[in-house]
């Protein structure tokens, strides 16, 4: 009776023990037909991953973290994930490791690389280990959340030393100076904006001009290709000749006739040389004019025969008969 109770006793703690150890197994999601494959990834740190911890892609559980170490040179972590063998992975895939939950419970969720541009993954120099992330934890958002908040008390102490009432009525006349630039701002542009437009009326109007110009000069091209269809080209190069003989006969004329001037004037300069001489004998009191000229008696003499012809001149018209007698018979 005993010895029964005894082997009893055994079979159920063997199968206590069997249950254990296929529930671990199970749990541990340990594979029991081979379809399943083994990862590992590199990561800087892993915050609070734990094996067991689910691994998933696209929000879907494929396998568990089966082991997690650091690695001999001290530098990064690697990870070791077990996942079913059957899932189609990304051609770049990266393993981020994320809280799962507010419970402290945290995944390694599979994504492509494009999904995470902005992130620095941990390469690993070997190909079949698949670059990892660690999103900060809990400790690492308040750590960071502190320090935040450390710095935005000391950017309020300093505004407040910054902002005084005397800095509130500097900003203030600022604004209104600003305003006041505006304003003028406003008024140039407008000054320039009629400048432009006196500009632009300017334009258009040597544009007409230039328009009246091209207008008048293909009226021109026109006749001008009229008188070449015309055949009156010939007559105008006649005509042109026989201007350019007759200036030339009138340019030859000329030329003639400026030699006999030439000469002209030579035979004048002769001339005035010799009326030179005869004034300067006349002026030093030379031949009869010049003794004429110098003597003073022979002046006053003139002058009274010309008052006694005079008085002649006056008698005579007075008594006409004393000296002329007319006699018919």
């Amino acid at each position: 009776m005993n010895r029964r109770r005894d082997i009893l006793v055994g079979l159920v703690l063997i199968g206590a023990a069997a249950v254990a150890v296929v529930g671990t197994l199970w749990l541990q999601n340990y594979g029991w037909g081979g379809n399943e494959r083994i990862l590992q990834a590199r990561f800087q740190e892993v915050g609070q991953l734990m094996e067991g911890n689910d691994v998933k892609f696209r929000g879907v559980a494929i396998g568990k973290i089966r082991n997690i170490e650091v690695e001999p040179s001290g530098d990064a972590v690697l990870v070791t994930m077990r996942i079913q063998s059957d899932v189609q992975l990304p051609s770049d895939p990266v393993v981020i490791l994320s809280p799962e939950s507010m419970f402290g419970d945290w995944q390694a969720q599979i994504s492509p690389r494009s999904s995470f541009p902005n992130y620095t993954f941990a390469e690993a120099p070997e190909p079949d280990v698949l670059p990892g992330y660690a999103l900060p934890d809990i400790s690492q958002l308040t750590a960071a959340a502190d320090q935040i908040a450390d710095n935005l008390s000391t950017l309020t102490d300093r505004v407040e030393m910054a902002f005084t009432e005397e800095t509130a009525h500097n900003i203030a006349s600022a604004i209104d100076n600003i305003q006041l630039v505006s304003q003028r701002l406003g008024q140039l542009v407008g000054q320039q904006a009629q400048t432009f437009d006196d500009l632009a009326n300017r334009m258009q109007a040597s544009a007409d001009e230039l328009g009246s110009a091209a207008r008048a000069a293909r009226g021109t091209f026109q006749r001008v290709d009229t008188l070449l269809a015309a055949g009156q080209v010939d007559s105008l190069l006649t005509d042109s000749r026989a201007a350019v003989r007759s200036i030339r006969t009138v340019s030859d004329n000329l030329a003639e006739s400026s030699q006999g001037f030439q000469s002209t004037l030579t035979r004048a300069d002769s001339t005035f040389a010799r009326l030179d001489r005869i004034t300067g004998a006349i002026d030093s009191g030379q031949g009869s004019l010049g003794k004429l000229l110098q003597d003073t008696t022979v002046v006053s003499r003139a002058e009274s025969a010309l008052a006694q012809l005079q008085l002649l001149l006056e008698d005579f018209r007075q008594n006409p008969k004393r000296y002329v007698r007319l006699s018919i018979f």
